[in-house]
């Protein structure tokens, strides 16, 4: 376990692609459960951001299904385990990185600059973990980096649209 946590932190580092991950279904299914921890724990620690939603759940499904669909347009289905296994792991650590960050922000929100820095701070790490999906996304497809990158914030783009119709902020909010 501790060599798959070393890839996928090497993966987000863009040092190694989902091929250096090994095609199992059974550490699909690992990564999928420690995504799902992941997310339940952040719900637990910061009640008003994480938890599972229906919602949220059916966006991050069609989003890896778009990805699923261009590695299967182009021929790549060989490589479809590898790619969604590095994907959903990615997605753990930056959920991991972003929980601790607001548990951080909420502990000390009387601070004034600190909403901004957690504001700050969790637009980078979501734009960084596109940057990441679109690093495993050409590395799968083998084509240049840029390619995958343009296709990740277009499904980023995507699914942000889709959680903001699925969620609409409150009245009050603005």
């Amino acid at each position: 376990m501790l060599a798959l946590l070393e890839t996928i932190l090497d993966i987000i580092r863009l040092r190694k692609g989902p091929d250096a991950i090994p095609h199992s279904t059974l550490l699909l299914g690992i990564v999928v459960a420690f995504w799902l921890f992941v997310d339940v724990l952040g719900g637990l620690i910061v009640p008003r951001f994480g938890g599972l939603s229906a919602s949220g759940l059916a966006i991050t499904l069609l989003g890896l299904v778009v990805f699923a669909m261009m590695a299967t347009l182009d021929g790549k289905n060989a490589r479809m385990v590898q790619m969604l296994t590095a994907m959903i792991g990615c997605s753990a650590v930056f959920g991991l990185i972003l929980t601790l960050i607001l548990a951080v922000a909420l502990r000390y929100q009387q601070v004034p600059p600190m909403s901004l820095l957690a504001l700050l701070s969790v637009w980078s790490v979501t734009l960084f973990s596109v940057i990441v999906d679109g690093h495993i996304l050409s590395r799968t497809l083998e084509r240049p980096r840029i390619h995958g990158v343009i296709a990740a914030f277009l499904v980023f783009a995507f699914q942000f649209y889709l959680s903001a119709a699925f969620n609409p902020a409150p009245a009050g909010a603005a």
